[in-house]
């Protein structure tokens, strides 16, 4: 790695408006559907495709144009450029030789440009890779000026985005380049013991070394549609195995469905969705909440249900097909919300909805289950009956959580954990296991709500807070009246009677010291008003959150453990 500052070849004209490389042609061939398109046009529409929606490769100043506030960018590092460390050669042609014809090529100094600027006002600093400079290929200068970022991030306190467009090492650096996945990696560690925001977006391509270590470690990681996205990538692990892969395999779309991405994110919305994570994360150090839009009485004690005296009514309603459920609760209580998917070693499970949102003035963590309205999505969200990946999404969003000190409110409703063989191979009881443990010792403020079902180990799982409360029709059970008539009375038929003895509704067991509040519902039942349900709702949350977020860490661990090692002596 060389400093020189007599390589800035540009040093009179603005770093932004420099060209990465000329296009002369007049069409352009889409690799993807093959129409012919006017460069200007394709120009014009952020180089997508017309046709087919093919995202063509952009240079790392053409990214930055795209993404930050016009006039903002900072260029940092621009003195970086490389040496030759190993006096690399080939038949043909010398490493400086290829370093040189890339330089006059892109008119870059090496693959990756670095700087601050802001977005819609929100500072940052940002790292953008160029794949037309040596294939984005990561050596000495790439690694020391992603470093660099991280540490000017981590001084000044504002996010970092990096976006990623590398073939991964840089093969004529050697081991070198392969030591610049530590060197970025324990650097970012750094950054996320200061709290500082990562976000990576992921372009075509992104392989090798650089997807195994910075590009895949961000807090929020985003993709471009139909990027290629791994780490040996098809071609590779076909020459390897010998055998031919499924269509679409290590691509974006591949990477969201095996739970690795957050989103997909199409280039027409990508600044719409680093502002609305900016202004998010912008608010977390937001100490106390905003008071509640519609204030509305909260009944603390047990009252007669509206409805009927039978538990069995509670029990039809708390499964009643319209209630509402937790997407329904985001889009009624949340200003903002941006789903995190996926728990980054196996698939995203539908059956959790959780990411981070604004609700009353501040930004909190949303995680729950998910049902739906109707068979059709019920069967799309597995009846609300999580996987083991679902239960190591919960886990994955808690510790962002308590990363970015964010209160945690989740919403209880499922039959329980899904009970299949597929589950058991995944460790369905060690996920469960692993949720509790976690949420025994979040340092962050925990609100559990059970908004419907809340049935066995699997609503536990989310079940572990400060405080829990139940609406007033729902139910909580250490496993279903079905299954229990099934256990006791070797017939499901006695459905009825076991829901009777077992005490699960919510009058009960706040009689019983299990839960700390009761949240009414509107006459009849909360599905005959998604709307006063969620106020009802929110105002409960205000008030405990903005309880729990005045008790300092010790004493709120200390609580936690009271709370439940105490259970039984309430009885």
């Amino acid at each position: 790695m060389i400093e020189n500052t007599q390589i800035a070849m540009y040093e009179n004209e603005s770093p932004v408006e420099r060209p990465a490389y000329t296009r002369k042609d007049v069409l352009v061939k889409c690799p993807h559907c093959k129409a012919l398109l006017y460069v200007r046009a394709l120009e014009n529409n952020a180089r997508v495709c017309l046709e087919c929606g093919h995202h063509f490769q952009l240079s790392a100043f053409e990214r930055i144009n795209s993404l930050l506030d016009a006039g903002s960018f900072v260029e940092t590092e621009a003195h970086l450029y490389s040496g030759d460390p190993l006096n690399f050669s080939n038949q043909s042609w010398t490493y400086p030789e290829k370093l040189h014809e890339a330089q006059a090529r892109t008119g870059l100094a090496e693959a990756i440009i670095t700087g601050t600027g802001s977005i819609a006002g929100y500072a940052l600093v940002i790292a953008v890779m160029d794949f037309h400079f040596i294939g984005g290929s990561m050596g000495l200068v790439v690694g020391e000026k992603i470093t660099r970022a991280i540490e000017l991030a981590r001084e000044q306190l504002i996010p970092l985005l990096i976006v990623s467009a590398s073939g991964g090492a840089r093969m004529q650096e050697g081991i070198f380049s392969l030591m610049q996945m530590a060197k970025t990696t324990i650097a970012l560690q750094r950054l996320g013991a200061a709290r500082v925001p990562f976000i990576s977006l992921l372009t075509h391509p992104t392989t090798g070394g650089v997807a195994a270590s910075f590009a895949m470690l961000g807090d929020v990681i985003l993709a471009e549609p139909g990027a290629l996205i791994g780490f040996a990538g098809p071609r590779v692990i076909e020459q390897f195995s010998y055998k031919k892969l499924p269509e679409g395999t290590d691509t974006s779309e591949f990477m969201l469905e095996h739970g690795m991405l957050d989103a997909i994110v199409p280039r027409s919305s990508l600044r719409a969705t680093l502002i609305q994570l900016l202004s998010i994360h912008s608010l977390q150090n937001t100490l106390q909440f905003s008071p509640p839009l519609h204030p509305l009485r909260w009944i603390g004690t047990a009252e007669k249900s509206p409805v009927s005296e039978s538990v069995w009514d509670r029990v039809r309603i708390a499964r009643h097909l319209q209630r509402p459920h937790t997407a329904d609760y985001i889009r009624l209580l949340c200003t903002s919300f941006f789903e995190l998917r996926g728990d980054r070693r196996y698939g995203d499970d539908p059956a959790i909805i959780g990411g981070v949102a604004t609700f009353l003035g501040r930004t909190v963590m949303f995680i729950g289950q998910q049902k739906g309205h109707n068979t059709q999505q019920n069967q799309a969200h597995n009846f609300g009956m999580p996987h083991p990946e679902g239960y190591r999404k919960v886990q994955r969003l808690m510790r962002y959580a308590e990363k970015f000190r964010l209160p945690v409110i989740c919403l209880i409703d499922t039959p329980g954990a899904f009970p299949g063989l597929e589950a058991e191979q995944r460790g369905q009881a060690q996920a469960i296991a692993e949720s509790l443990m976690l949420m025994a010792s979040l340092s962050v403020p925990t609100v559990a709500v059970i908004i419907g079902e809340g049935g066995s180990g699997g609503a536990l799982a989310l079940g572990f807070a400060d405080r829990v409360l139940m609406l007033e029709n729902s139910i909580y059970t250490v496993a279903s009246p079905e299954a229990a008539a099934a256990i006791l009375w070797r017939d499901n038929k006695y459905a009825p009677q076991a829901a009777s003895a077992l005490r699960i509704t919510a009058p009960d067991l706040l009689e019983l010291g299990v839960i700390d509040g009761i949240i009414p519902e509107p006459l009849d039942g909360a599905h005959l008003d998604h709307l006063i349900t969620s106020r009802l709702v929110a105002e409960r949350l205000y008030q405990v959150l903005t309880e729990l977020s005045a008790v300092p860490v010790p004493a709120l661990l200390e609580q936690r453990y009271t709370k439940f090692r105490q259970l039984d002596q309430k009885l």
